[in-house]
């Protein structure tokens, strides 16, 4: 059981609907039953009582839920203990982040601010894009470098990086090459989808693009949140997908990409943070950042 599995229960208890309780997390609805439905069988009773009118919490979930929000709360506290006994003796900042923050962002901006906090403490957390979002919300995080969208009102966020899609290829694919690659060409080849819960707006860029393009996406039955379990399965041969150019700079065994002819598919990166957070460290990071981003 995860704290996650706390939240969602938590939501759909107080919103006795799976639909608002689905908006409210900025999840989709299928994903959140699952979860729920995960969480029963792991507590071995139910808790909910679903008809097709209404959601309600059996006797074992109204007990449940005090201990929930309980035991979400003592969680909080704990993180806020740890992250201000850290901060007593030195300043630390945590970082969200995919692979495009660590390829492009990093190597030119961590040095910088280093030189300007030389006592800074660096968290790194290697997350998908709704894991930063959550996070963020949830004081785990100080800076994340996601995906958009972002709608919720407590947080800021900037595109800090805009990337070109490529093809990600088996090397032995039939269209693995060099060159630009037009993505009609790719139309009926085996594709493999990124979630569209982690990957923020990616899979809503390909879809549209393959419409546009009268591109037919051949999709396995697999949706994958990690890259790395995404090129394992390119590099075995199980099928190509589009990914933002930093992929270019993943060496992986097997595997190629080609650009593709324009129009190109683009992708932004977004730098999020609470409002209101006064970190000195936070606020020069961003600086820096923005400022690689003027030049």
């Amino acid at each position: 059981m995860e704290l996650r599995h706390l939240r969602y229960f938590i939501a759909v208890a107080e919103e006795l609907n799976f639909t608002r309780a689905a908006q409210r997390l900025n999840t989709a609805q299928p994903s959140l039953s699952q979860q729920i439905q995960d969480l029963e069988q792991e507590v071995a009773v139910p808790l909910f009582i679903r008809t097709k009118r209404s959601v309600k919490l059996t006797a074992a979930g109204t007990a449940f839920l005090d201990e929930a929000r309980l035991t979400l709360a003592q969680a909080r506290r704990a993180i806020a203990s740890a992250r201000q006994a850290a901060r007593a003796g030195e300043s630390t900042l945590v970082l969200g982040f995919g692979p495009a923050a660590e390829i492009k962002l990093f190597p030119s901006t961590l040095t910088s601010l280093r030189a300007s906090f030389p006592t800074l403490r660096l968290e790194f957390r290697s997350m998908t894009t709704l894991e930063q979002r959550e996070a963020l919300l949830h004081n785990e995080i100080d800076l994340a470098f996601l995906r958009p969208p972002i709608h919720e009102p407590s947080l800021e966020a900037i595109p800090v990086l805009r990337e070109q899609l490529v093809a990600v290829l088996p090397a032995d694919h039939p269209l693995a090459g060099e060159g630009p690659l037009d993505f009609a060409e790719l139309s009926g080849y085996p594709f493999i989808e990124v979630s569209p819960l982690h990957s923020g707006n990616l899979f809503d860029l390909v879809r549209a693009a393959a419409r546009e393009r009268g591109v037919q996406l051949n999709t396995i039955q697999q949706q994958i949140t990690n890259v790395l379990n995404l090129l394992t399965l390119i590099s075995l041969g199980e099928g190509y997908t589009l990914l933002p150019d930093y992929a270019e700079s993943l060496v992986f065994r097997n595997v190629t990409t080609r650009r593709l002819t324009p129009p190109a598919i683009e992708a932004d990166l977004l730098m999020a943070w609470r409002k209101g957070d006064r970190s000195p460290e936070n606020a020069a990071l961003r600086d820096l950042i923005t400022s690689k981003r003027r030049r």
